[in-house]
C-alpha cells in the first residue's frame, strides 16, 4: 500500500464512520414514519418467530409448541367452522374449524421467509451482474443487457408458474423460483448507478493514486449506490409475497396444509369472501402491513443512507 493510499484510506475511515453509523441512525430515527415502518417490520418479524418454540424444541425432544399462536396450523376442529371472530377466537375459523389467529401467525413466517430470502437471492444475482455490466461497459454490458432483455420480455408471474411446474410445488421451490425471476430491476438500479458513478471525480482520482477495482467497488461505488438497492429490496418483499399469492392460487406454490398469507386467500379467502369475509380480509390486511412497514421502512433508509444529506454536524 502507498503512503497516499494509507492517508487517504487513513483520513477516510473517521468520516466513514460518522456518515455511515451515527448521521445515518439520527437521521432514521427522526423519520417518524420510517421508524413506524421499522416497527410494523418488528412486530411481524416477532409474529413468525415466535409462532412457536421451534427454537427450543429439538433441545426438549418433543415438538414444537404454540407460543404466540393458541394452536398449531393444521389443528382441525378446534372451534365451530366457518365462525366469526369472537372473544375464543380472535379472527374466527377457517372451513375447517382452524383458529384462523393460530393460521395468521404461522402464515407470517412463511410468507416473510419466502419475501426476505427470495429478494436475498435476487440481490446476490442482480448486484454483481448489474455492477459489471455498469463497470465493464462494453461486449460485457451488452451481453447482460441482452440477458436483462430476455428476461424482461416474459412476465414475472408467467416465468415463475413455469419454473414451478418443472421443480414442483413447494416452499423451498417458490422461494428459488421467485429469487430467480425478480433480480432484473435489482441488477438495471445497479448498473445505472455504477455507469453514472463510474465518471465522477473521485473514482478518477482513486484510480490515479493506484487503488484497486474492487477497493474502488467497496469503498466507493456501492456505499454510494446502495439506497435504491436498498429501497428496490424493499419494496420487492411485499411483491414477493404477491407473487407467491398468485402461485398458491394457480396451485403451483405452498403446499397445504402448510399455511401462508397468499394461499390462505386464494385457496378459501377468494371462493367464499362473500360470506366468510374473514378469510380473506385478515391475510389481505397483514399483506398490506407488510407492505407499508417495507415501504416505508425502505423510503426512511433510502433518505439516511443517501450521501448526499450528510451534514457538516
Amino acid at each position: 500500500m502507498t503512503t497516499a493510499e494509507l492517508s487517504i484510506e487513513t483520513a477516510a475511515r473517521p468520516m466513514r464512520s460518522r456518515s455511515l453509523l451515527g448521521d445515518a441512525r439520527r437521521r432514521f430515527t427522526r423519520n417518524y414514519l420510517a421508524v413506524l415502518g421499522l416497527i410494523l417490520v418488528i412486530i411481524l418479524t416477532i409474529l413468525a418467530v415466535f409462532a412457536d418454540d421451534w427454537f427450543i424444541a429439538p433441545f426438549l425432544s418433543r415438538e414444537p409448541q404454540p407460543l404466540l399462536a393458541k394452536t398449531g396450523y393444521n389443528d382441525i376442529f378446534v372451534g365451530p367452522t366457518g365462525a366469526f371472530p369472537s372473544r375464543e377466537f380472535w379472527m374466527g375459523t377457517d372451513l375447517n374449524g382452524r383458529d384462523f389467529w393460530s393460521r395468521i401467525v404461522y402464515g407470517a413466517r412463511v410468507s416473510l421467509s419466502i419475501g426476505i430470502l427470495s429478494q436475498l437471492i435476487a440481490l446476490t444475482i442482480g448486484v454483481p451482474l448489474g455492477g459489471l455490466a455498469g463497470w465493464m461497459g462494453g461486449k460485457v454490458d451488452f451481453i447482460i443487457m441482452r440477458l436483462v432483455d430476455v428476461m424482461s420480455a416474459l412476465p414475472t408471474l408467467l416465468l415463475a408458474f413455469l419454473l414451478m411446474a418443472r421443480l414442483g410445488a413447494g416452499y423451498w421451490n417458490v422461494m428459488l423460483a421467485i429469487g430467480l425471476t425478480s433480480w432484473i430491476e435489482i441488477c438495471r438500479l445497479t448498473r445505472a448507478q455504477f455507469l453514472s458513478l463510474r465518471e465522477k471525480e473521485y473514482i478518477e482520482a482513486s484510480r490515479m493514486i493506484g487503488l484497486s477495482t474492487p477497493r474502488i467497488i467497496r469503498l466507493h461505488l456501492l456505499p454510494n449506490a446502495l439506497a435504491p438497492i436498498i429501497v428496490s429490496l424493499t419494496l420487492g418483499i411485499p411483491r414477493a409475497i404477491f407473487t407467491e399469492a398468485s402461485l398458491s392460487f394457480l396451485g403451483v406454490g405452498i403446499n397445504p396444509p402448510t399455511p401462508s398469507w397468499g394461499q390462505m386467500i386464494g385457496k378459501d379467502g377468494i371462493a367464499n369472501m362473500t360470506y366468510f369475509w374473514h378469510l380473506a380480509f385478515f391475510p389481505a390486511l397483514f399483506i398490506a402491513l407488510t407492505m407499508l412497514g417495507f415501504t416505508l421502512m425502505g423510503d426512511g433508509l433510502r433518505d439516511a443512507l443517501d450521501p448526499r444529506m450528510l451534514d457538516d454536524k
